[in-house]
């Protein structure tokens, strides 16, 4: 009997350590601290390694005119042409007054088919939210 116990401890031993994570200790002295000669990050080489100017036309070189805006060229042609100019007569304010009046006339346009939303209220169970409490209200008192 106690060499069956042993044996299943031995066995569950086996069975747990294969899922503990191994005790690797990295020794400190196996890290490279100092290094004789270390590399330069790409942007300090390549300021170290970029053309100096040392000529003075390379010093005192003006810079180049940019062209800031390219679409205003010379001879381009013109973007807006005025086609004929309008009357000295317009009435700004009587042209408000009337296209107000226009709307007012059209007394509450309805864009609106009675038909389809008659539908669309038959296909939806329940429009409005007080319906629909009412309705589940009366479907638990019947029951």
């Amino acid at each position: 009997m106690l060499i069956r116990i042993i044996g299943v401890v031995a066995l569950c031993l086996a069975l747990v350590h294969g899922f503990i994570a191994p005790n690797v200790v990295v020794d400190r002295t196996s890290i490279t601290m100092m290094v004789k000669r270390p590399q330069l990050k790409a942007a300090k080489k390549a300021n170290r390694r970029r053309p100096k100017k040392k000529m003075p036309a390379d010093i005192f070189r003006k810079a180049p005119s940019f062209d800031v805006e390219p679409h205003l060229y010379d001879g381009r042609p013109p973007e807006y042409e005025v086609v004929s100019d309008g009357s000295d007569d317009f009435d700004k304010n009587g042209h408000i007054e009337a296209v107000l009046a226009r709307l007012a006339a059209q007394d509450e346009y309805d864009n609106t088919n009675e038909k389809e939303e008659a539908e669309i209220l038959a296909a939806i169970r329940f429009p409005d939210p007080a319906q629909a409490l009412v309705q589940t209200s009366k479907k638990f008192s019947n029951a």
